[in-house]
């Protein structure tokens, strides 16, 4: 008879197990800068286990952000795509031609629709929209801003609290802090942009210049603003010789904590890096500008994608509504240098005292009225390789930059000529 009971529990449980076990949703997500931000999104992670017990994420690495979007692809073609991903705005497009992805309209309204979006920045949720449809919510996003090592400004007779406001002021600055030892070899840049086209674009548009079209079909790399944003870049490096012609992300932080450069520009992603590691007195300011003040945005949000059942669709939403939330974003901002996506997220007690302790926190956002969506197109990737490709040419002095820039232009003209049908 006990046997017997024994057989009825075990049945119960077997039958209601499905009922108790958790939607297991899988995460793509990048780290593309420096410092401990894998253990962030794992933090984020366990504390949403906390209140979901009933729904399991798998956080996945996927590197930075052109190898994640690379995972996410080849994960596409094989027919098991991740639930969920972090990708760049910039991915949207791919992403769309690939039918890989959702619009979140339908769980926008749950939240309250345009309520709920309007504690959002507009310029996070602008690049995230197309055809009238929101297809991600912002989570890591950013801007460059300006660093500089106040000590450094000091030592060559600046003022430590006058961090140049356009691009006259950035040349000059730059020509007096980078010194050089009786050989004349450099021993400390006055300036280091990594070679990066994002960065390159707040040039061209600071020049009143545009990069692409809001449809995504057309580029506009040949033009006079494009060609002489990138002619000033190149003469900072090879004709005045106050910054070096090549840096990737991370390296160039990494010399500006060491002390190596006088100013940087870079994402605010790293602010907690800058801050962590750096040994002087520094601070942050808005972009120089020329023409006119502007900044493109960069950075990612949440998408999630079709092939995903509905339940875990659900599951994946209720993750995103999490890490976006007032609470977990001003966490975010503090533990990475990423923006906060949320108005509210700098009116929280944490938030408030974190800018108390390093106002520097607060550049950023207050850059976004300048802020424009940087480069998009079709094939987004392989524009953006012949971008990245052929300003290195022009940094390395293979081309000028007006025959670099109408090459590059006429390259990718080529790439996006099925889709001007």
């Amino acid at each position: 008879m006990r046997r017997y009971a024994w057989v009825l529990v075990a049945l119960f449980v077997l039958a209601v197990a499905p009922a108790w076990a958790a939607t297991e949703i899988k995460l793509y997500y990048p780290v593309h800068l420096t410092g401990p931000l894998v253990k962030e999104v794992e933090a984020i992670v366990a504390d949403f286990h906390k209140v979901n017990p009933n729904i399991k994420v798998e956080p996945v690495w996927g590197g930075n952000y052109a190898e994640n979007m690379q995972k996410t692809v080849a994960a596409l073609q094989a027919g098991s795509p991740p639930d969920l991903a972090v990708h760049l705005a910039v991915d949207l497009i791919t992403l769309r031609d690939m039918d890989a992805v959702v619009p979140l309209d339908e769980f926008v309204q749950r939240e309250g629709g345009d309520k709920y979006l309007t504690d959002f920045f507009p310029g996070f949720l602008g690049d995230l929209k197309a055809e009238g449809k929101i297809w991600a919510i912002p989570f890591q996003r950013s801007t460059p801003i300006l660093y500089y090592n106040k000590d450094l400004f000091k030592k060559a007779g600046l003022d430590p609290n006058k961090p140049p406001t356009n691009w006259e002021e950035l040349l000059a600055t730059a020509q007096k802090a980078t010194m050089r030892n009786p050989q004349g070899q450099v021993t400390t840049w006055g300036l280091t942009i990594p070679d990066d086209i994002w960065l390159l674009m707040s040039f061209i548009m600071q020049n009143g210049g545009r990069t692409s079209s809001p449809d995504f079909k057309k580029v506009y790399l040949g033009e006079q603003p494009a060609v002489e944003a990138v002619q000033f870049w190149a003469d900072m490096a090879n004709k005045h010789k106050v910054m070096p012609r090549h840096r990737t992300f991370p390296i160039s932080v990494q010399d500006f904590a060491a002390g190596n450069t006088a100013m940087l520009i870079h994402s605010t992603g790293n602010l907690r890096f800058v801050r962590d590691s750096a040994k002087f007195e520094w601070g942050v300011a808005f972009l120089p500008k020329h023409k006119q003040q502007a900044v493109a945005i960069g950075g990612a949000g949440f998408y999630i994608f079709k092939k995903a059942p509905k339940e875990k669709q659900e599951a994946a939403w209720q993750f995103i509504k999490f890490a976006t939330s007032p609470e977990i974003q001003a966490r975010w901002n503090i533990g990475s240098g990423y923006i906060a996506t949320r108005k509210s997220a700098f009116e929280l007690p944490i938030m408030k005292e974190y800018a108390a302790k390093l106002p520097q926190v607060l550049m950023a956002r207050d850059q976004l009225p300048y802020a424009s969506p940087e480069m998009s197109t079709h094939d987004n990737w392989k524009m953006r390789n012949i971008f990245v490709t052929t300003f290195q040419e022009i940094l390395d002095e293979k081309y000028t930059p007006e025959a670099g820039m109408k090459k590059a232009q006429a390259e990718i003209e080529k790439i996006l000529a099925p889709f001007q049908k």
